[in-house]
């Protein structure tokens, strides 16, 4: 009776530090992507907070009144997590049937001892040069100079 005491006793123990171990942020993201991409928002909610839980709520909404607003067939790949200070970024393809889209991103920090998304999007390409004729252009000095030019040659009619 005393080892049957002992060994239950030791296997409360094991079982308390498994579940202490801490998640890791790969298997947060994972667990996030593959809600997502099946649309199953309740469960993409789990591992959210901030504004991904934001937007992960506003898609939500927009999909229960527009299901065909999210896609059904869409999936993920070439998940690659990488640690920068105290958070985690995780870059990630869209697979949607036979297109891929590169530059989509999770970040990730730890929330009360856990990993949480805490962002998700897609990394726009950057926006090429301005030429010095385009610059000039938005420049707001030159704009203010030509709308008063434009004032003083303009004539007022009442």
């Amino acid at each position: 009776m005393k080892k049957l005491a002992i060994l239950v006793f030791v296997a409360m123990i094991a079982v308390s530090f498994s579940s202490c171990q801490k998640e890791k942020p790969q298997n947060v993201a994972e667990k996030f992507l593959s809600a997502y991409v099946k649309a199953d928002f309740e469960t993409a909610k789990t591992v959210t907070t901030g504004d991904a839980l934001e937007q992960i709520n506003q898609i939500s909404n927009m999909v229960s009144s527009n299901p065909e607003f999210f896609p059904t067939d869409a999936n993920y790949e070439n998940l690659n997590c990488q640690e920068i200070e105290n958070k985690v970024k995780c870059t990630f393809t869209i697979v949607q049937g036979t297109e891929k889209s590169d530059g989509n991103y999770v970040e990730l920090d730890q929330v009360d001892g856990k990993w949480m998304v805490t962002t998700f999007g897609y990394e726009e390409e950057e926006l090429p040069e301005m030429t010095e004729e385009e610059n000039d252009m938005t420049d707001s000095t030159a704009m203010q100079n030509d709308s008063a030019a434009m004032a003083e040659t303009q004539q007022v009619t009442e």
